[in-house]
């Protein structure tokens, strides 16, 4: 049944198992943590001083007041 699934959705068996071990679990839940924690530093960069601000003007912020560097994409 298994393999049936993987074969129609275009996924390898092995992708399959690997995706729901718990190595690969945890590393998701780490990494979603970490963006729970840059979402926040980039939300306070952009209410800083309560003005419209884009991507550049938050990387300066950050950079500038935050002593945090992050690329243009990660704040997009």
């Amino acid at each position: 049944m298994v393999s049936y699934l993987c074969k129609v959705a275009g996924v390898s068996r092995s992708g399959y198992y690997n995706y729901f071990s718990i190595s690969s679990q945890e590393q998701r839940k780490q990494k979603n943590n970490q963006d729970e924690i840059v979402k926040e530093i980039i939300l306070k960069a952009l209410r800083f001083r309560n003005r419209k601000k884009g991507a550049r003007q938050i990387k300066m912020t950050l950079v500038g007041h935050f002593q945090v560097v992050y690329n243009l994409k990660r704040i997009r």
